[in-house]
């Protein structure tokens, strides 16, 4: 499972990440999720699932799980690896089945689902006690240089509209920062310098095509200068919390 991941030691310094604090990480995110789970003999309905990495956790820790995902190569490849492990190929907003779920998940995908859809959804194949574990991020400042995922304020509001009562939350910002900071340094040390060098080397090697290309490098500079951006984590904290949501519906 590749995701922000949630590191305990929030202190812990970029440059001491190893893989293997990074794979604990990994874990502990998971794990955080688990413990929220109230019904564990309903089956779990992972949406957004990516490459099925915490859908295979649920399922070996006992769990029924069920994955979703639009994207048709996450699902190929789910498929390839595990014919146990149920994933429907489409968009949430037009997920339809008779399988009511104890727990629904959106592990870092709520961002791409319109809020209204989203909850409508989550309503129509939820079991009445059941659970709906959200864990994403959120804008907190009117003017964040990414303004794709939900503001806060507008989440809040949303469930209120929607009858659901959020039973438990938590800012775990500071959990899944140093995952920002250790890319954040790798970007900074390794892939500006490297790109910086190549783009040096075809000035001197081929200056032909070198100015050929200027516009378009400049285009992909662009680009890049402000992919960097979201990843910054002074400018992350400042413009986004990272929750954890449980809900329950109230209206059945």
């Amino acid at each position: 499972m590749i995701h922000y991941g949630y590191f305990d030691d929030i202190d812990i310094t970029p440059e001491f990440i190893s893989i293997g604090l990074f794979e604990n990480a990994q874990r502990r995110y998971a794990e955080i999720i688990v413990e929220q789970i109230k019904d564990k003999k309903c089956c779990v309905l992972d949406v957004g699932c990516g490459m099925g990495g915490l859908s295979y956790y649920l399922l070996n820790s006992g769990f029924m799980v069920e994955a979703l995902t639009p994207n048709k190569n996450q699902s190929k490849y789910i498929e390839r690896m595990d014919h146990t492990l149920q994933c429907h190929n489409c968009k949430f907003e037009s997920f339809s089945t008779d399988t009511k779920f104890g727990t629904v998940i959106n592990s870092e995908s709520l961002q791409y689902i319109p809020l209204d859809d989203a909850f409508e959804r989550v309503e129509r194949i939820i079991t009445p006690d059941g659970r709906w574990i959200v864990t994403d991020c959120f804008q907190i400042k009117d003017h964040a240089q990414r303004k794709s995922v939900h503001a806060l304020e507008l989440f809040y509001q949303k469930a209120k509209e929607h009858s659901w009562n959020i039973i438990y939350e938590r800012d775990i910002t500071l959990n899944v920062l140093p995952t920002l900071k250790m890319v954040n340094v790798y970007v900074d040390r390794f892939l500006i310098p490297l790109s910086d060098y190549a783009e040096e080397k075809l000035k001197y090697k081929k200056a032909w095509l070198y100015y050929l290309t200027e516009q378009t490098r400049n285009s992909i500079t662009g680009k890049l200068k402000k992919q960097v951006s979201l990843i910054d984590p002074e400018i992350f904290i400042a413009e986004k919390k990272y929750m954890l949501f449980v809900l329950e519906n109230h209206r059945f």
